[in-house]
């Protein structure tokens, strides 16, 4: 019984350690505007059209990719965006890795139409901008002051990483 005196002398060390208590006005977190549902994440095909439409400004499409060999064509591939993504995140037991990859790739392709870095003039008004088309809502002064400070302080930091950060929230996949 070696371990029970070891514990009493933890125990009264730990109680005379702590001579100060502080008291909390209650508050509830996570519930504003009378809202008190869960937040349910976007299925799959909300997800990925969403995304589609807020980052390249076009539904998903369906098209025929095409193989040539020799300058002749050798066979049609018929692509549709929507089901391959929707089908390939639905065989996920958990998508959200597979939903941020998927977010990196749309954002970082030649198809987004952002601006260059150097030619945002006011950062605050972009970043604004982006919280709103994006979540629906304004950036809290802590969110607008933690991104700004990445842009000025980041070469690496510019439209495309703000829109990916946002886009990949479970902020934006839930609503």
């Amino acid at each position: 019984m070696r371990l029970l005196p070891i514990i009493i002398a933890s125990t009264a060390l730990a109680l005379g350690a702590c001579d100060t208590t502080y008291d909390f006005d209650q508050t509830t977190v996570g519930e504003d505007d009378n809202n008190t549902g869960t937040a349910r994440s976007k299925t799959s095909s909300q997800f990925v059209r969403g995304l589609f439409a807020d980052v390249l400004g076009r539904s998903p499409e369906r098209y025929d990719f095409v193989v040539t060999a020799n300058g002749q064509p050798g066979f049609n591939l018929p692509i549709d965006e929507e089901t391959f993504l929707v089908s390939t995140l639905d065989g996920m037991g958990d998508p959200a890795p597979l939903r941020a990859l998927i977010v990196k790739g749309i954002v970082e392709s030649e198809a987004v139409q952002l601006p260059a870095k150097a030619s945002v003039a006011d950062p605050r008004a972009f970043i604004r901008d982006q919280f709103r088309r994006l979540l629906g809502r304004e950036p809290n002064a802590y969110e607008l002051s933690a991104f700004v400070n990445q842009w000025t302080t980041d070469p690496a930091v510019g439209p495309k990483a703000i829109v990916r950060a946002l886009a990949g929230t479970r902020e934006y996949q839930s609503k």
